[in-house]
């Protein structure tokens, strides 16, 4: 089983169990290096850093990078084989709720019908932006309702396919459910897609760094996620895979995504690469420095050995929420898991309120979810001990007692 604990910075308190990854991962130790690299950088080439700066992520591999290239390189050099893509289909973005927009106004999108079909289980930046521009675009927005067990229903969602059908947009993984959409799942409702001649959007984002993902077996025509979570990158490092051969063209596009961005042309153009027509406006360098340190760790041990590590730790999670009578919100078949066990209790704020205080950090969702995720700087016995403490606070009710109203902000 995985023990990394070492790679990452973690509390100094040797008793303190963080269970949050899917929130925000924890700081590999040679991101302090990569941030000095920035300024170091930044102070001696300037305006040139653009051009070219010392290949800090692979010194040895004789590449040259500068920041202009910078989100196609870490693209291609560490998000593509986390996604078992090909080279020249990945590229960094700002964030998720940026890639929606654009995907959605692309002009091919004009060309296929008005349907657009979602599940009510995605992520805000993907649900509410579908909302947001449905008026906008025009498009008859059609959101499946979770099945009686609160995961995704997988017929509703192929029954609702038809020939007018412009876009699916699914999650790989549930935000609120922990679920995972099997690839062979994922794979029918690409050629189901497709053959109306509409494109599948899959959100990856709670599966990046969980799960071993393929997208060209998935058949998705976009893939989206970020590193912020399991990734271990911190904010402002999302990812785009733009499946090779398809023609998308994002009225979104900004200047770096412009066919001739210094030729400073009165209208824009399309920039050869489809990828690189998701680039907006100037990006934020700084945070590339750090975007792939979580996931040179995790492609150094290799997906196979981290999912394993995962699926034992969160079987683990289920037989202590088993043992203890707790109502488990997630899946309990491995096949259908991913890394987060969902707990269901009442006052599940006051409970994860209450397992901080005692140095256990997990998060709650709606007062009536506890999350939590042991992840590779985690130990069987870390999960031993945070259930030990929850059948506790559970037992006694201790817990009820916690007044939220001085227990800091909304993030948990």
């Amino acid at each position: 089983m995985l023990d990394l604990s070492n790679r990452f910075f973690l509390s100094d308190s040797p008793a303190d169990i963080e269970l949050r990854a899917f929130t925000h991962g924890a700081m590999p130790r040679t991101v302090p290096a990569m941030m000095d690299a920035y300024v170091q950088d930044w102070q001696t080439l300037g305006v040139d850093a653009w051009n070219e700066v010392p290949n800090h992520w692979l010194p040895h591999s004789g590449e040259t990078v500068g920041w202009w290239s910078l989100p196609e390189y870490l693209g291609d050099r560490f998000v593509a084989p986390l996604l078992n893509a090909p080279e020249g289909t990945c590229i960094l973005q700002p964030n998720v709720h940026t890639v929606v927009q654009a995907l959605l106004s692309c002009r091919e999108l004009d060309l296929r019908g008005k349907h657009v079909l979602t599940t009510a289980n995605e992520f805000p930046s993907v649900l509410h932006t579908l909302r947001r521009w449905q008026e906008v675009y025009g498009f008859e927005l059609d959101v499946v309702e979770p099945g009686a067990d609160g995961f995704a229903d997988r017929s509703a969602i192929r029954n609702a396919i038809t020939d007018r059908t412009r876009l699916v947009v699914l999650s790989h993984v549930g935000f609120t459910t922990g679920e995972q959409l099997e690839t062979p799942f994922l794979h029918e409702v690409a050629e189901r897609v497709h053959a109306c001649g509409g494109i599948l959007a899959v959100d990856g984002y709670h599966a990046t760094g969980t799960l071993v993902i393929d997208v060209e077996a998935i058949g998705a025509d976009v893939y989206f996620g970020g590193l912020l979570k399991h990734g271990s990158a911190s904010t402002g490092n999302a990812y785009l895979y733009v499946r090779p051969g398809i023609n998308l063209s994002p009225r979104a596009s900004g200047w770096f995504g412009d066919g001739d961005p210094f030729g400073f042309g009165l209208s824009p153009t399309d920039h050869s690469n489809v990828r690189r027509r998701f680039m907006g406006g100037t990006p934020a360098v700084a945070s590339m420095y750090h975007a792939v340190e979580g996931l040179r760790i995790l492609l150094d041990v290799g997906m196979e050995a981290v999912r394993r590590d995962s699926l034992a730790k969160t079987e683990r999670c289920l037989d202590h929420a088993l043992a203890l009578s707790l109502k488990v919100r997630s899946p309990l078949a491995a096949e259908s898991r991913a890394a987060m066990v969902i707990l269901e209790v009442d006052r599940a704020d006051l409970l994860c309120a209450y397992l901080k205080k005692r140095g256990i950090f997990t998060d709650s969702r709606q007062g009536r979810y506890l999350r939590m995720a042991p992840y590779v700087w985690n130990t069987i016995g870390d999960v031993d001990r945070a259930f030990e403490v929850i059948d506790e606070a559970i037992s006694s009710g201790n817990y009820r007692t916690i007044d939220l109203a001085h227990e800091g902000g909304p993030v948990t």
